[in-house]
């Protein structure tokens, strides 16, 4: 799905950062007598925070805080900020509207439609659901800061009475949440939302996140490059880390099991519009920061802070590279660019648009159905969402992938997930035949394998649907150049 592309931190994510950066994960980073200049003075702006927050001057606190951490991060991270950053205060109350307007402005109202028609037809999303109404619920309820690089400013959340006086829940008060203004909880907000606007003064990531707008698989690999390496440096933070010598060495294997352990729990941890979320939501709120800090981990342990600069000018290609980081640069496995050509449905169909759907989103569809299985071996997609006059909704979709057997690993799944939903009392059968045809009411689901290539086409006529099936299987595929290489970046 298309992300916010504002850069956030969760509070879920929050607790995160308090879990990994206590005694209980690693130890605190040590030190010498001879401190360099900046860390010394960012040292005593954080006590100087710590005492305001103490004699109850909270927003004084927070802007000693900005200014310790842009002394901080410099020396952690080893980039160097170009200008003083922006702060402004949004009270919670205020979220909604501001996200609403934030959509809008990435996204048209035809572009929103088109991608959660989309997502409904492929099986991401219920049909019964407002998309953007429960964005909104969510992120309003969830987001703690977010830093936003068209105005180059921090923006953090300042919380009405009675939810600053709201009891922690019992997995808040394990991991350390209190009630009131939290210090450690400020500080950890602040390191992430300023390691963004670290990197967008050396790299400029709102064009990097414009460069991939119309693919979302793409989209979330950038975001979990982005989001990664803050909820790295937030770690860092939290371990005291201010040479950036430990935190860039803890072992990304290690981390990827921690996560494995705390993913089902942090929206235990978030808001009630999180619980409550389709999982394509709450998963791929998750995803740019759990995977995508065990990603910039893995950079990191190989090749130090130097390797995380060279991943912001060459870019991860697909969430199948941060799920399998090897995939980025050691073995290098570039998406292949499917393109569907021209589809002519005819009659009153009208095309709203195409996307990506990519290795992450069909691990989370296909959750049920084999799953991580089901989904490995992606090398690639493309689908194209259609509306009639009457409000009916067609799809077509191409998927490639590595080999035939991981090819027949997803028909086997996605038949299964379609057998499921012609009705809940049915038993997927063992297996899907490579040709599958299912009438729907005046409707045909066509699934069919063709060597390594699988097509879907779902929503339209009989007759229509074999036209359609019949140009979709010539969709033209081109790998993609490996990060680095002078070759078509695939990026429209």
């Amino acid at each position: 799905m298309s992300v916010f592309a504002r850069n956030i931190i969760g509070r879920g994510l929050l607790l995160l950062a308090f879990a990994l950066g206590c005694d209980l994960s690693f130890p605190r980073a040590g030190l010498g007598a001879d401190l360099p200049a900046s860390v010394s003075d960012g040292k005593k702006l954080l006590n100087e925070g710590d005492d305001l927050a103490d004699k109850g001057k909270p927003n004084d606190a927070v802007i000693k805080y900005k200014g310790a951490f842009e002394q901080l991060l410099p020396g952690m991270r080893h980039l160097r900020f170009q200008h003083e950053v922006k702060r402004d205060v949004t009270a919670r109350e205020d979220l909604k509207a501001l996200l609403v307007k934030e959509i809008d402005e990435e996204m048209t109202p035809g572009e929103f439609r088109a991608n959660e028609l989309g997502m409904k037809a492929i099986g991401l999303l219920p049909h019964d659901i407002n998309l953007k109404e429960i964005m909104v619920k969510v992120y309003a309820e969830e987001i703690a800061a977010f830093y936003d690089p068209k105005t180059k400013t921090m923006h953090l959340i300042k919380e009405t009475e009675e939810k600053a006086k709201k009891e922690p829940s019992f997995l808040e008060k394990l991991l350390g949440k209190k009630t009131g203004f939290d210090k450690d909880e400020n500080k950890t907000v602040i390191a992430h939302e300023l390691t963004h606007a670290l990197a967008d003064q050396n790299y400029d990531i709102e064009a990097m996140q414009k460069r991939v707008k119309h693919n979302d698989d793409r989209e979330m690999a950038v975001s979990a490059l982005i989001e990664g390496e803050a909820t790295l440096t937030m770690i860092g933070a939290q371990m005291e880390d201010w040479t950036g010598n430990q935190i860039r060495t803890v072992p990304s294997d290690y981390l990827s099991k921690l996560f494995g352990f705390l993913t089902p729990f942090l929206p235990m941890g978030g808001s009630q519009a999180l619980r409550e979320a389709p999982p394509i939501l709450s998963e791929t709120m998750i995803f740019p920061y759990m995977r995508g800090m065990v990603f910039c981990a893995r950079l990191t342990n190989d090749g130090g802070w130097d390797a995380l600069d060279a991943a912001y000018r060459e870019p991860p290609q697909s969430t199948e590279q941060i799920l399998h980081p090897e995939k980025y640069k050691a073995k290098p496995d570039p998406p292949t660019i499917v393109d569907l050509g021209e589809l002519k449905a005819g009659g009153t169909w009208k095309e709203l648009g195409r996307n990506v759907v990519g290795e992450m989103q069909l691990n989370v569809l296909l959750k049920r159905y084999g799953g991580r299985n089901a989904a490995t071996g992606w090398d690639g997609d493309h689908y194209a969402v259609f509306e009639d006059a009457k409000g009916a909704v067609g799809l077509v979709w191409f998927t490639t992938w590595d080999t035939e057997d991981d090819a027949k690993e997803f028909l086997a799944g996605y038949g299964k997930l379609q057998t499921t939903k012609l009705a809940a009392d049915i038993e997927p059968p063992d297996t899907i035949p490579d040709r599958l045809r299912r009438p729907r009411e005046e409707t045909v689901l066509a699934i069919e394998r063709r060597g390594k290539d699988v097509v879907v086409v779902e929503g339209f006529g009989a007759e229509l649907t074999e036209t359609l099936l019949d140009a979709a299987v010539k969709a033209k595929k081109t790998e993609l150049a490996p990060a680095g290489e002078k070759k078509d970046s695939g990026e429209k």
